[in-house]
């Protein structure tokens, strides 16, 4: 009999990928926003009593920063009480839970370099500071949960599946509509594609509980990752189409770059972003 898996945010940008690269093995449960409303307790228990999926995947989540920054309670009340919501259902039926959380947890850290998970993390947004109480919360609720911190995930822009705002689609829509983009040179951050994060989905489900980094790591800062970047998709000139930022963070940089040693003893690998970049466009990975 096939494992079965809830896949919450089915219809999202890593939940649909991971419903299509899981659909074969496994039985998944993909619920609309109206069959599974994570802003309310009892449908959220209800439906994982009638379901009984052996393990949860848990990508639920309003993720634009701009939007969580402008509307904190609904942001609160998705990001943090929803994945409380889903952890405590978990307990009660004595499923797994995978939960995504997000690199921006680090964002106002000090601290140069690649950053452990048990960094002493005070992010200044509103969303960082949401994933930050998601992830306490639900391993309170649940010690056996696994929280995965990710980085701005990419895909490419002729994908055919759904696309968000990330670095790879910013620069050819910057390119084909003649404008520049402005970079911070003292930003740090690692991206990661999109499929990277789905084929090594499946090694999270035997994890030990515990909060994981989980991503691309990076040395480059965010102008020198862009330039890389439009250089491995061909932009001519890039230099003229990627302008350096030097004001934007100049009193502390931003860094939210991972350290991903702890994922790595678990035999889960991921290329540095400009290699996964690199790979990426050379190999596309969207199926088995």
């Amino acid at each position: 009999m096939k494992k079965r898996i809830l896949i919450t945010g089915s219809s999202g940008f890593l939940g649909s990928r991971l419903a299509f690269f899981l659909k074969d093995n496994y039985d998944l449960l993909l619920p609309t926003h109206s069959e599974l409303n994570i802003s309310h307790e009892e449908a959220v228990k209800a439906y994982l009593m009638e379901h009984r999926p052996d393990l949860v995947l848990h990508c639920a989540a309003l993720s634009n920063t701009w939007f969580c920054e402008q509307h904190p309670e609904e942001s609160h009340r998705v990001n943090v009480q929803g994945t409380v919501r889903v952890a405590k259902a978990c307990k009660l039926i004595g499923a797994k839970l995978v939960f995504m959380s997000s690199d921006q947890v680090y964002n106002g850290t000090p601290t140069p370099g690649a950053l452990k998970e048990e960094e002493l993390v005070q992010p200044v947004n509103v969303y960082g500071r949401h994933k930050l109480e998601a992830e306490q919360r639900a391993r309170w609720n649940l010690p056996e949960a696994v929280g995965l911190r990710l980085t701005w995930m990419y895909d490419l822009p002729d994908c055919g599946m759904k696309l968000n705002s990330n670095i790879l689609v910013n620069l050819q829509n910057a390119f084909r509509e003649g404008k520049t983009m402005q970079v911070a040179t003292h930003e740090f951050r690692g991206v990661t594609y999109v499929w990277d994060v789905v084929k090594n989905m499946e090694k999270t489900f035997s994890l030990p509980g515990g909060i994981y980094n989980f991503g691309a790591t990076n040395a480059l800062n965010s102008h020198a990752l862009f330039l890389k970047a439009a250089e491995l998709m061909s932009l001519p000139h890039p230099a003229a189409l990627i302008l350096p930022d030097e004001e934007r963070f100049r009193e502390q940089d931003r860094n939210l770059t991972m350290d991903c040693a702890l994922i790595r003893n678990h035999g889960i690998l991921f290329p540095d972003s400009v290699e996964g970049i690199r790979e990426a466009l050379l190999r596309p990975f969207r199926t088995k």
